[in-house]
């Protein structure tokens, strides 16, 4: 995706409201963010998290990313994560 013309490979997830608060999304966007850095060597990833979507913010925390931006895409405001390869994803909290 583009961001700013800026090319970024975005991290994202959606679950049924059901599912929330079991620690799904924290443990797929683990799993993403260490396939995305030990296998396919990508140098970052961005997840863009809805304004006021703590939960959402929550999770991109957990996984070790950082709020870099505010940002509008699509004529909505974002706050923009994200996580450099330098950083060892292990040393994030998995699955909690």
């Amino acid at each position: 995706m583009e961001i700013g013309g800026v090319e970024v490979i975005e991290l994202g997830y959606e679950f049924r409201s059901d599912y929330w608060n079991k620690g799904y999304a924290t443990e797929a966007a683990a799993a993403v963010r260490d396939f995305a850095f030990l296998q396919l060597h990508l140098p970052r990833l961005t997840s863009l998290v809805r304004v006021g979507n703590l939960r959402a913010m929550r999770v991109s925390e957990k996984i070790g990313m950082s709020r870099t931006a505010d940002v509008t895409h699509n004529n909505r405001q974002y706050w923009q994560y994200s996580i450099d390869r330098k950083r060892e994803p292990s040393n994030a909290k998995r699955g909690t």
